[in-house]
């Protein structure tokens, strides 16, 4: 029994390859050689892990994948427990639907990190595609909890349809929030175009330059405790760093969306 299983890719993929079986939960019960003969799916030839990854290591809860995963789709998805930690670029919907447990990507991901997730933490150094958070396209509910971290951009339609959790990233694209019942999304600078679009509850809370969308009202100018509460634990937990002022801030609250509940929130820092 070893404290780590570490995969390390044989060689570049030419093909794109889905691989929910790389997940802790999974390999905790496992021995080396079974693992090598977990299935991964490219498109709908199935092959061995084995096949792809030199594997090492047996029975633990943490494990450690090496190489250039961006053709890689599907790390951690529905993880419960232990870490995941994947040195280099990730495909699409990693740590989709986790539970708990944490994944770190030490680059970037594609589209779809962290949809539908439930619990647990994301860990992203690098940029993450659209929909980060979010819903499966036509499905009716996104994050339901967990935080996503995400050191540089997202794409667009992160935490759409959103109901509890928090999601904090570098920037965000367009239609942040879109939809979103509850949860929190932090930008630590600028957001796209309509952001918070159908929010029934949910915090928007952008320290850079956005354009408040129609919809939303003015309420008042004030200095939110919650805000900057959060943003200390980001820094003693992840290391993120708030420029312009530290954690305090004066923020614009707008109330919205008026044509949903208009219980959501929309938190612009003063002097973006």
């Amino acid at each position: 029994m070893s404290d780590i299983v570490t995969l390390t890719l044989r060689a570049p993929l030419e093909r794109t390859v889905e691989a929910e079986a790389i997940t802790p939960d999974r390999f905790q019960a496992l021995g080396e050689r079974e693992i090598a003969e977990l299935p991964v799916w490219e498109g709908a030839r199935q092959l061995r892990l084995g096949e792809l990854f030199d594997v090492r290591g047996d029975r633990a809860a943490r494990v450690r994948v090496v190489g250039d995963c961006s053709r890689i789709d599907a790390l951690g998805a529905g993880m419960s427990t232990g870490e995941l930690v994947i040195e280099g670029r990730a495909g699409r919907y990693a740590g989709t639907r986790m539970t708990g447990g944490t994944v770190h990507v030490a680059g970037d991901a594609g589209d779809g990190a962290g949809l539908e997730m439930a619990g647990g933490v994301l860990r992203i150094d690098g940029d993450a595609g659209d929909r980060v958070g979010g819903a499966r396209l036509g499905a009716s509910k996104g994050m339901l909890g967990g935080e996503i971290v995400v050191r540089g951009a997202v794409g667009a339609e992160a935490g759409s349809r959103m109901r509890r959790g928090l999601i904090v990233c570098a920037r965000a694209g367009a239609r942040a929030g879109e939809a979103m019942i509850a949860g929190s999304i932090i930008a630590l600078g600028d957001v796209g175009e309509d952001p918070g679009r159908y929010n029934k509850r949910g915090s928007i809370v952008v320290l850079g330059a956005v354009s408040v969308p129609a919809g939303y009202a003015y309420d008042c100018t004030y200095e939110p405790p919650h805000v900057a509460l959060t943003l200390r634990m980001l820094r003693a937990r992840f290391g993120v760093a708030v420029e312009n002022g530290g954690e305090r801030g004066r923020y614009r609250r707008y109330s919205g969306d008026m044509s949903e509940l208009g219980r959501g929130e929309l938190l612009v820092r003063e002097g973006a």
